[in-house]
């Protein structure tokens, strides 16, 4: 019943290309005076290869035309361009690029041949004359920026395109980076590295990755997470905005499409090598960035290799403090419902190994023009080493209501003249976790794939085997608290804590000895300047091993005609893909717990064992010592223990935490582009059917029993887009699409993951369905001639069914409880789907050198180098959560924009970039007065410079973040910020080799 219904939609879509192809003419009779196209009878074909005359490599994205004749063919990758159904006789032919003279040929095409031709486009001399380029030399951004506009303005939908010069002439060291440069785009970092990208206001997995056109899953799930790829791995990095019927249907904001590199995108031998070593300014540690690539051509160029190759490796430290705040329950006195209390304050301090490393290669085979073959694999990795000293002050613990006591500790009590943001508190617990943690993700995709051409006919298919990995451990997690004689609080041994929240860049306490007066009442002491081994009692130790391994089977084909319909030269395209797709996550723990040791005779460890003397390496006044500790003491301590046996599984941990997903889809799609002497009309549909299943175990209250969850549902993605020429130098962009974005995996689980650590439990909801937008767009672009563009554009989504990650303040039910254990008060996350809303937005980008202005201003050659880049996006989104209030939309910022000021001249390329966003929302809050949980404005300010001693060897020097911006999280109102980071500036320097 289901495969007929999936076929009947089909049928469906295609009758609806055909309408809306059939409705296409009559766009043209807006305009009376407009050639009318006659189809061809008799055709042949003309095929070309457009090359750089200066450079000699080969342009991509160049726009060629028939004059006469409305078809348009855009040069590939290899600068190769084809026309299938070309008219006989003898015709102009006219190839534009972005700052390259208009090319004019001449050609003779006969009926039923190929005819062959090769342009080399030279720089428009209205732009820099011949001279220029002697004296001038390479001009890197202008260049890569004219490439990436050709490839933006020739395509048939809305996109963006950074390419490898670019991303190499900005200080950027993985893909998300890159991007953020981009109109529209938003980027949220985590420990200062660029972690994932936003589209438009859009969450992050609204965006799909692929690598050349085959959609890839991240480590941690569907999410676009792109700090696991390292930039250099690209050769052009395409953010598709406006989604056709051609891409997934999960692509609710839009495709980030990673062109990697082959050995046909150069004429010849081909070769990099990039060596870079710089330091981080917090904390004095070191970095270094390796990488390179060599591409080549075999057996009269019906072979290509290209292997690549690159590492990053940042060593850094983090300032970190973190706050938490609650309406507490302590305070009885007039007032309380309107107050909020820090419940804890902690500072989290890393020392940090980062690193991205990948390996990239391509076979090629291409016995023909009409036939090409490929194989390509690439691996990212992505490694994050951290050692975690965590020292909190559990503030509210042993409070005591103010009503039932005429003297408190301080906590949550006016009386004493305490605030939210300033006071004093007695006898403050102190809890400690000395962590070692090693994770890696990784991205292992191979795709054998192929470009047929059989007459008029031209098939693309690809086979695509991908797996995803997040592994983690074995950690050393250890935890440590004030000690309780003989199991009773000592408030002599605990500190009394002066705590100081009004600089909202600076939570500090000062600590002071503890004195339990006579009466019962507490007094300050001497001041304690140092956390020290005998301040801490042993809790526990454990070492936890994870491995989230997801799998993808791919299998697409693509088919293209070009024929004459209605009159009109039209492209047809249709197409069919099957993905299944599969996470299990596995995670087993071990502990060591006082009982243990205590039964065995074993004393108990202390932070002393491991610890040492290095000075702290943060900036942050902490207002007290502490020593950091070993990582091979940590070690050491764990598998003495362990390997005596005094270690054990801990109850429980594997049973909720593990689980296993799958998902398989199957989809087809018909679209058609037809072509106008004024542009050109592409519409499509597209319909997917989505059956996924979830398996756990799941305690009911009387023991685990396994629970098989599943789902199926159909949807039909019609979308339409609309290019107008308005001349040679204006392009207006209409379109209207749909998509369906499905949950992550991790969301499908039935069951629980339990951190004691942070005392909070995570459910997984099998029964959210997928989040639906409705969406159109309205772009005008000016590409003029001297490589200047201008853009303006609007957007919108309708949305419904939005998820969204809610956390309730306590999960209520003893199922998960362990002996001595109570889980029932942890806080409760889960995921829900909620309400209809709305995203909307306005964008505008330019770029412009003052290189066209210098004659006419008489400004001198020096002066004509300088340069402005920037773009701005406004936007505005409403959408109704579970619990039904009205809030923005998860991760978006009403304000985005870049700016960058270049100056190329001379062998010497300089840019100086700022980035900026406003808060946005995180998480949401249980409805009280704290409200919702929100990420603060952040801007970062880079540069590069680099000097081109010719067109094969470069040094450069690179900057990050030089005014060390910080994270900022906070609850509700921006004073009262739960967590502040600041990461330092980095500095690399480096040379770069081409041949």
């Amino acid at each position: 019943m289901n495969n007929t219904r999936f076929k009947s939609m089909l049928l469906c879509g295609a009758a609806s290309v055909g309408l809306g192809l059939g409705l296409a003419p009559a766009v043209a009779i807006a305009d009376e005076g407009a050639p009318v196209a006659v189809a061809v009878v008799d055709a042949g074909q003309l095929t070309g290869v457009v090359t750089d005359a200066e450079r000699g490599g080969y342009l991509v994205g160049a726009e060629v035309r028939i004059e006469g004749q409305d078809a348009v063919a855009v040069t590939d990758r290899e600068g190769r361009f084809t026309f299938q159904r070309a008219p006989i006789g003898r015709h102009v032919v006219s190839i534009h690029y972005i700052g390259r003279a208009t090319h004019r040929m001449e050609v003779g095409i006969a009926v039923d041949a190929v005819t062959s031709v090769q342009a080399a486009l030279s720089m428009d001399m209205g732009a820099a004359s011949v001279a220029d380029v002697v004296v001038v030399g390479r001009r890197p951004q202008a260049e890569s920026e004219a490439a990436a506009l050709q490839i933006q303005r020739s395509s048939t939908a809305l996109v963006n395109v950074v390419s490898a010069d670019a991303i190499g002439h900005f200080p950027d060291q993985n893909i998300a980076a890159a991007l953020s440069r981009l109109p529209g785009v938003a980027v949220e970092r985590d420990q200062g590295q660029e972690r994932s990208i936003s589209l438009r206001g859009a969450p992050s997995r609204w965006s799909t990755i692929s690598f050349d056109g085959v959609n890839v899953i991240a480590p941690g799930g569907k999410s676009a997470r792109t700090d696991t790829i390292p930039a250099a791995i690209a050769k052009t990095v395409a953010v598709r905005k406006a989604v056709t019927a051609a891409m997934s249907g999960e692509t609710l904001a839009g495709n980030i499409d990673i062109t990697t590199r082959g050995a046909f995108d150069y004429p010849d031998l081909a070769a990099s090598l990039n060596l870079g070593y710089g330091y981080n300014d917090l904390g004095g540690r070191s970095q270094y960035d390796v990488g390179g690539f060599i591409a080549d051509t075999f057996a009269d160029g019906r072979f290509g290799v290209a292997l690549s190759a690159s590492r990053y490796e940042r060593n850094m430290i983090t300032d970190n403090f973190e706050t938490d705040w609650e309406v507490a329950s302590e305070d009885r006195e007039p007032g309380a419902e309107a107050r909020t209390w820090a419940d804890a304050h902690q500072n989290k301090l890393y020392r940090l190994t980062r690193s991205n490393t990948a390996y990239a290669g391509r076979f090629d085979y291409r016995p023909s023009d009409e036939h090409r073959f490929f194989f390509s694999s690439i691996y990212t990795e992505f490694t994050d080493d951290e050692m975690r000293n965590a020292h909190e002050f559990d503030l509210d613990d042993s409070a005591v209501r103010t009503d039932l006591a005429a003297v408190t500790r301080g906590y949550a009590d006016v009386r004493t003249g305490n605030t939210a943001v300033q006071g004093t508190i007695y006898g403050v617990e102190l809890d400690s976790s000395l962590n070692v943690n090693h994770t890696k993700e990784s991205i292992f995709t191979n795709t054998l794939g192929g470009e047929q051409r059989f007459g008029d006919w031209g098939v693309s298919w690809r086979l695509n085997y991908t797996q995803s990995k997040a592994e983690g451990g074995p950690s050393f997690n250890s935890s440590w608290r004030s000690p309780r004689p003989g199991g009773k609080v000592d408030y002599s041994l605990r500190p009394t804590v002066v705590y100081d929240f009004t600089n909202r860049e600076q939570h500090g306490v000062q600590l002071f000895e503890t004195i339990v007066n006579p009466d019962g009442t507490f007094s300050r002491g001497a001041s304690k300047r140092s956390l020290d081994p005998q301040d801490y009692e042993f809790v526990y130790l454990r070492s936890t091993t994870r491995l989230q391994d997801s799998q993808s089977y791919s299998a697409r084909v693509d088919v293209t005609r070009d024929l004459s319909l209605f009159g009109r030269s039209t492209e047809l395209q249709f197409g069919a893909q099957y993905d299944d797709r599969s996470k299990e996550d596995m995670r087993q723990t071990l502990e060591i717990v006082p009982a243990m040791l205590t039964a065995a005779g074993v004393a108990f460890p202390s932070p002393a064992d491991f610890a040492i003397n290095d000075p702290y390496k943060g900036d942050l006044p902490l207002g007290y010592a502490f020593r950091y500790f070993s990582e091979s003491g940590a070690k050491a301590i764990w598998n003495d223990l362990h390997g005596r046996g005094l270690s054990r599984v801990q109850a429980n941990t594997s049973e909720t935490n593990n689980y296993k997903v799958s998902e398989s889809v199957l989809a087809g799609y018909a679209m058609a582009t037809t072509y106008f002497d004024w542009g050109n009309i592409l519409v499509g549909v597209r319909a997917e059917r989505v059956e996924n299943e979830g398996e756990a175990l799941v305690n009911k209250g009387g023991g685990f029993e396994k629970v098989q969850v599943g789902d199926d549902n159909i949807v039909v993605l019609p979308s339409a887009h609309l290019n107008w020429d308005i001349s040679d130098q204006l392009k207006l962009r209409l379109s209207a699409n749909t998509g369906a974005a499905r949950p992550d995996f991790t969301l499908l689980r039935p069951n629980y993951s339990v951190s004691d650590e942070d005392e909070i439990i995570s459910g997984g909801n099998p029964s959210a369905g997928p989040e639906k937008a409705v969406g159109v767009d309205a772009y005008l672009e000016w590409y003029l001639p001297t490589g200047a563009f201008f853009s303006v554009g609007a957007y919108y989504k309708r949305l419904s069914d939005v998820l969204f990650s809610i956390e309730y303040p306590r999960f209520g039910s003893d199922v998960l409880n362990q002996p001595g254990l109570d889980r029932s008060e942890y806080a409760y996350a889960t995921t829900d789907n909620g309400g209809s809303g709305y995203l909307g937005g306005f964008e505008v980008a330019v770029s412009q050198t003052l290189e066209p202005f210098a004659d006419r201003f008489g400004l001198p050659d020096w002066a004509s180098g300088f340069g402005v880049r920037g773009n701005l996006t406004l936007n505005t989104s409403e959408t109704e959560a579970p619990d039904g209030r009205k809030v923005p939309l998860p991760g978006a910022s009403d304000l985005i924009y870049n700016a960058a000021l270049s100056y190329e001249r001379y062998g010497l390329s300089t840019s100086l970039s700022w980035q900026y966003r406003t808060e946005w929302l995180d998480s949401l809050g249980d409805g009280d007065i704290l409200g919702d949980g929100y990420w603060d404005e952040v801007g970062r300010l880079d540069f590069r410079a680099s000097y081109a001693f010719n067109d094969n060897a470069e040094i450069y020097f690179d900057a990050n973040n030089l005014l060390n911006e910080p994270g900022i999280r906070y609850q509700g109102e921006t004073w009262r910020v739960s967590e502040y980071e600041r990461f330092g500036a980095r500095y690399m320097i480096g040379l770069r080799l081409n041949f």
